[in-house]
């Protein structure tokens, strides 16, 4: 038997009769004069086997005689000499390189699918690039797939990563022209451990399919002060680079006042980020002396345990006796208040027990608020009447009966009542701002939902207001499209005979109603529609009723999208310090910015 040439036979077991054994996976294979069935097996179940090599030898190696005495086989464009007919040469031609360029486009593609899957390690995991570089991961690619070698860092670092980030932020843009009617902004700063201060701006629009789009805009070292004026330059720049500079509907930030002077010269509507502001109540209670020294003996204890691992190894011990879950003694952190509560929650005492179920409605206010996902903006007004009516509810009579509570001991319902005026006073003129309460209206789950009559007919009367401009707007485009010359068929029917009575009794019919009248009448029959449940998705239950409410839906496509904090910037900025870790201090300030881009807007 002659010896077999191809490099499949490598791979392969002759069985007899046709057939071979296929040594990795043991599937058998049949052949007949050739062994394409056994290298297609290969490319398809062993892609990391390279055929490429020794299929060259072969085909090398099996040119007919009168090729090599008159044929040049090649692969350029020169020119082919040869004393063969047209069509042997169309043949060798056609035939000869078909394996290998086959094989060396296939082994191509598979080097392109493992960089990119290796950009996403970096992008997705936050891998540092020199990870290319150690020891144990090389190992682990060379067992995977012997025959790709691994690029450089810079490679990725220098060629793949700012080709991916100008492909995604032009996909990304082409998006938001597309399917924006309006957009809210969020903007936070933030200093690295590089000591470079970043200053992050987060786009949120509603799509054509009624989903909430959350885009992160930019994330850029400041170099200059941060004053308004250089703050108000730096989020002009952004929303020109992006064309949304008249598609604004709010920007949230926190209470800081160079950013709300930034906000006020360039006219855009602020809102103070709805977390930071409720943080900001909280603090303030939480440090009164009545509470501060109760704070102040939790934070020692939990300290001490901190300290001493004897100490942590009895308390650990003590909870395995009583058959309790295992848990450590939780710190807080002075600029977040909930830690504080964490923190307390940890402790079975009287007065700790009470001061919880005071800060409880605050902390479920937080995270619901603080959403990225989901709406926000049009839950302020709703939240903040149930957060109130949350912080009287737990003083009654009937409550402490019902959840078996004692009387809250004199500095808990100090504090208590001190949180009660602290967010009726940060947040008094929630329902002044229009904003907020057209957002709540064009939300099935509130709609009416105020605690003020007068806010509730003001915002009906300016709901209809805008339907009625919707209207109008509609009516001029459909008069500016039917100016065109009729169709023949049309002027027939005008001048028709049969078609003349029709005509008559036509010119009687009154119009449908006036723009106004249909505004008044679809504004009504989506408040006379059930509301929606506040588990519910306002978005989706607006994309099954769009053909009902026609203009009512183009509505909250517009002002739907309000965000009530700025905490998806704040998240941003936890990724950013994931990704400049001890091993990536060195990374220069516009990778971390496309790292950053990527991590947030790659699909």
């Amino acid at each position: 038997m002659a010896p077999k040439k191809s490099l499949a036979w490598d791979h392969f077991m002759d069985k007899g009769e046709s057939k071979a054994e296929c040594k990795m996976c043991k599937v058998i294979i049949s052949y007949k004069s050739g062994v394409s069935n056994l290298t297609k097996h290969v490319q398809r179940k062993h892609i990391s086997v390279n055929l490429v090599r020794r299929e060259q030898e072969v085909e090398r190696q099996e040119v007919p005689a009168h090729a090599s005495q008159g044929t040049q086989f090649t692969t350029s464009n020169t020119p082919l000499q040869t004393d063969a007919t047209p069509s042997t040469i169309r043949s060798n031609r056609v035939i000869m390189p078909t394996i290998s360029s086959f094989l060396r486009r296939d082994c191509q593609k598979i080097k392109k699918q493992i960089d990119d899957h290796l950009m996403n390690l970096f992008i997705w995991d936050l891998q540092p690039f020199s990870i290319v570089e150690d020891k144990g991961f090389r190992e682990f690619i060379k067992f995977a797939f012997p025959n790709y070698t691994i690029p450089s860092r810079k490679y990725f670092a220098n060629n793949l990563l700012p080709g991916w980030y100008e492909e995604v932020k032009t996909n990304t843009k082409a998006a938001l022209i597309e399917d924006a009617k309006s957009i809210c902004l969020t903007t936070d700063m933030w200093t690295s451990r590089n000591n470079d201060s970043y200053l992050a701006v987060t786009g949120h629009y509603i799509d054509k399919n009624y989903r909430l789009q959350s885009v992160l805009l930019e994330c850029k070292v400041l170099e200059s002060r941060h004053t308004g004026l250089n703050l108000a330059e730096e989020l002009r720049n952004v929303a020109q680079e992006w064309n949304i500079l008249d598609k604004v509907l709010l920007a949230v930030s926190d209470n800081g006042a160079n950013i709300k002077s930034a906000l006020a010269q360039l006219e855009w509507k602020h809102f103070g980020c709805y977390a930071h502001t409720l943080n900001l109540a909280v603090q303030k209670v939480l440090v009164s002396s009545y509470i501060r020294d109760l704070i102040s003996k939790v934070k020692a204890i939990v300290s001490y345990f901190k300290r001493s691992n004897l100490a942590w190894n009895k308390l650990k011990k003590y909870q395995e006796q009583a058959n309790k879950v295992v848990k450590r003694p939780i710190q807080d952190v002075a600029t977040r208040w909930n830690s504080t509560f964490y923190m307390l929650h940890s402790y079975e005492w009287d007065i700790c027990q009470s001061l919880i179920i005071v800060l409880q409605p605050c902390e479920e206010a937080t995270r619901e608020i603080s959403g990225q996902r989901y709406l926000s903006g049009s839950s302020v007004i709703p939240l903040t009447i149930g957060l109130t009516s949350a912080l009287n509810e737990i003083a009654s009579s009937t409550y402490r009966q019902e959840n078996k509570i004692s009387v809250f001991p004199d500095e808990v319902e100090m504090c208590r009542q001190d949180l009660l005026s602290e967010i009726s006073t940060r947040f008094s003129n929630l329902e002044q701002s229009r904003t907020y309460t057209v957002a709540m209206f064009l939300d099935p789950r509130y709609k009416l939902y105020f605690e003020s009559e007068n806010v509730a007919d003001n915002t009906k009367k300016h709901i209809i207001g805008l339907v009625t401009t919707i209207i109008n707007e509609n009516e001029r485009c459909q008069s500016s499209a039917s100016t065109y010359d009729k169709p023949d068929n049309q002027e027939k029917k005008s001048n028709s005979l049969i078609w003349k009575h029709y005509n008559k009794q036509m010119q009687n019919v009154r119009p449908a109603g006036t723009a106004h009248s249909r505004a008044i009448i679809e504004t009504q029959k989506y408040l006379d529609d059930a509301v929606l449940s506040p588990d519910m998705d306002p978005l989706e239950w607006w994309r099954m009723n769009q053909t009902i409410y026609l203009n009512l839906a183009k509505l909250a496509k517009i002002k739907l999208n309000a965000m009530a904090s700025s905490v998806p910037c704040e998240r941003l900025f936890s990724v950013a310090g994931n990704i400049l870790t001890e091993r990536r201090t060195r990374l220069g300030s516009r990778k971390v910015e496309q790292l950053l881009f990527l991590q947030q807007n790659k699909k």
